[in-house]
């Protein structure tokens, strides 16, 4: 683990510390984007999209990649395709939306149908209106292509956004509609090219079973200790080990104290020992996978500072 993730580790479990969390562990660290050859890139150059969104969905995109950042640092280099210099791959893509109007059932309003010489209402009536559903279609196609020609990566994609409106509302802007769709394809975008770096506060195991009258205390107070010093819960908690050596929260709980401090292989083997003991096997697969994708993560990281 680099220098810089050191300390925003250190920074996050300072804050577990101060956050008033009780009964979690704090956990950070740097997650997979969900393609490895894009996760591997340094630069991408974004050529101009077709189509009659392309540009809007082009310009959203770019900006959710330009703000990727890793310890702080920006992860990607992102430039316009006219931009001079080598990059290692473009972005191209095609974007068009399709707006129409479908009925939606009615929706019941009270009216006035009747008012005093003071123009004061003095009955109304139960009735019906027409609705309608706003509904945009976006078509996105975008492609990552090494400077080599390799498709390195493929999306397309077709969803629809809708807006329920009725007589006398103001018709939803079709414009709005596009941008939430555009917003949503470039989250699922920026997932798959690039990593991202995430702070969590993972629940403790809290059961005492197996555990003697005396251990059971002490478990107990480990477990209170997480909201203010988590050091001392883990300490705690080791402490108990050596009388329980395969209690599955003490394993499970030591597992996450070294998960929290970017021990991973440590925290790996105490989860497996969890599953091993074939209890409470939920919550040591939920970290298994956690440490799983830090490893893929760690993988690209290096991939992409490979020269």
């Amino acid at each position: 683990m680099g220098r810089k993730l050191r300390g925003f580790v250190a920074g996050c479990l300072a804050l577990g510390a101060t956050a008033g969390v009780a009964e979690t562990l704090p956990v950070s660290g740097v997650y997979p984007a969900g393609n490895d050859a894009a996760a591997s890139l340094g630069s991408i150059a974004v050529e101009p999209f077709g189509g009659v969104d392309g540009q809007q969905f082009a310009i959203t995109l770019a900006d959710k990649l330009r703000g990727v950042t890793i310890d702080g640092e920006p992860y990607l280099r992102i430039v316009p395709a006219s931009a001079s210099g080598e990059v290692d791959a473009v972005l191209q893509g095609t974007a068009g939306a399709e707006a129409s109007r479908r009925d939606s059932g009615t929706r019941e309003e009270s009216v006035c149908v009747e008012r005093d010489e003071d123009r004061d209402c003095i009955r109304r009536e139960k009735h019906k209106i027409p609705c309608w559903d706003q509904v945009v279609r976006l078509d996105a196609a975008v492609r990552l292509v090494g400077i080599d020609g390799e498709l390195l990566y493929a999306f397309d994609r077709a969803d629809e956004q809708a807006q329920r409106f009725c007589e006398g509302d103001d018709r939803p802007s079709a414009e709005g509609l596009v941008r939430q769709l555009a917003t949503r394809y470039a989250d699922g975008l920026r997932a798959d090219l690039a990593p991202v770096q995430l702070f969590e506060q993972v629940r403790v195991m809290e059961t005492r079973k197996g555990l003697s009258q005396d251990d059971g205390r002490a478990f107990r107070e480990a477990v209170r200790l997480t909201k203010d010093d988590p050091e001392a819960a883990c300490a705690a908690w080791s402490a108990i080990e050596a009388r329980n050596p395969e209690n599955a929260a003490i394993l499970f709980n030591l597992g996450l104290c070294a998960e929290s401090h970017g021990e991973l292989y440590e925290a790996y083997d105490y989860y497996r020992g969890v599953l091993a003991g074939g209890e409470d096997v939920g919550y040591a697969r939920q970290g298994l996978g956690r440490i799983e994708r830090r490893w893929r993560a760690n993988a690209q990281l290096e991939s992409q500072r490979r020269p």
